[in-house]
């Protein structure tokens, strides 16, 4: 049994991965600006009473490393960012300040604490351009004339694994980075076409979205990602320190998840355009099918949802929550 600090514990992934430790037998030390939000409560409701939890910023290296210190903090799953390209492309300070200061303020807990491990929540928008299929962990993410592809977002995730593998070579824990897909499932908050797809079928009330039926990812279920990240807690440290974390099969769009929602939920009404934005066309360029050899062999990794299934698990439980439903 480990005990855990999850930051971001209140967002989308943290709160999986919060469930996940506790019934797994670790003491967990929930850290976020704020508490869970109404869907994050319901996901947590039997095992938040197990959980530590402390309010702050990653923003604030005091409360970071006092909270660290006072729980006796062995590992940190760092979690806590701000997922919006899009939001980040107009305020790219905000990824300096949150995304990459947040993770350098975590890397000096774990170097004044003598922490065991970081587990570092990246993203494969890492990349430039795609060079190559299957995108492996070693193709490009710099190149002389092209930074990667997802504008300051990507850039500030790129930052903060340098800034890890620098430490941790520096300083003695192990740090490892995850690049998950198109994190999708109960509780995301980025919508990616899935959300108002599946959410709004079931809550009766149609899906029109202009644009980018044709536009491809690699949809991972949240529960996949989440399994990564537990192991990568848990098992003894690998030989590598970043990993692809996604299905590894063959790109979907959300031309392809229409037809599925329409068989799980026969009444829903959705309607994406073809057209793509100037925003689909600069993320296009990094997608490809991806390599996740490295996750299988180091770190047991086994994804276990197809895209029907990821829909219908999600579904599943979307329902459960509207009801209410434990």
């Amino acid at each position: 049994m480990a005990r855990v600090l999850v930051s971001g514990s209140s967002g989308f992934l943290g709160s999986y991965v919060v469930r996940e430790l506790v019934r797994e037998g670790d003491h967990v030390i929930a850290f976020d600006m704020r508490p869970p939000a109404p869907e994050q409560s319901w996901l947590l409701q039997k095992e938040w009473d197990d959980v530590t939890f402390v309010q702050g910023s990653v923003e604030d290296l005091c409360t970071i490393v006092r909270t660290v210190k006072q729980n006796r903090v062995e590992m940190v799953v760092h979690a806590a960012s701000v997922v919006n390209p899009a939001y980040l492309l107009e305020n790219p300070t905000v990824a300096y300040r949150v995304n990459l200061g947040g993770t350098l303020n975590v890397l000096e807990a774990a170097r004044l604490e003598g922490l065991e491990k970081v587990v570092y929540i990246s993203t494969n928008g890492i990349f430039t351009s795609k060079k190559y299929e299957p995108i492996d962990e070693e193709h490009p993410v710099i190149s002389s004339c092209e930074g990667p592809g997802n504008g300051p977002y990507s850039a500030s995730k790129l930052a903060s694994e340098a800034f890890g593998l620098s430490y941790a070579s520096a300083f003695g824990f192990k740090f490892l980075s995850l690049r998950p897909s198109a994190v999708y499932g109960f509780g995301m908050q980025y919508p990616m076409y899935v959300k108002p797809m599946v959410e709004n079928s079931l809550q009766g009330l149609p899906t029109r979205i202009e644009t980018g039926r044709n536009f491809p990812r690699d949809y991972t279920h949240v529960l996949d990602v989440t399994q990564a990240v537990i192991n990568a807690v848990h098992l003894p440290s690998p030989a590598d320190s970043i990993f692809l974390i996604a299905t590894g099969r063959e790109l979907v769009t959300p031309g392809d998840m229409i037809p599925l929602i329409k068989e799980l939920i026969p009444e829903s009404d959705i309607e994406v355009g073809e057209e793509m934005t100037e925003w689909n066309l600069r993320e296009i360029k990094y997608r490809g099918r991806v390599s996740i050899e490295r996750a299988r062999e180091q770190l047991g990794y086994q994804p276990r949802f197809h895209m029907r299934e990821g829909l219908e698990e999600y579904i599943g439980t979307y329902r459960r929550y509207l009801q209410r439903e434990s």
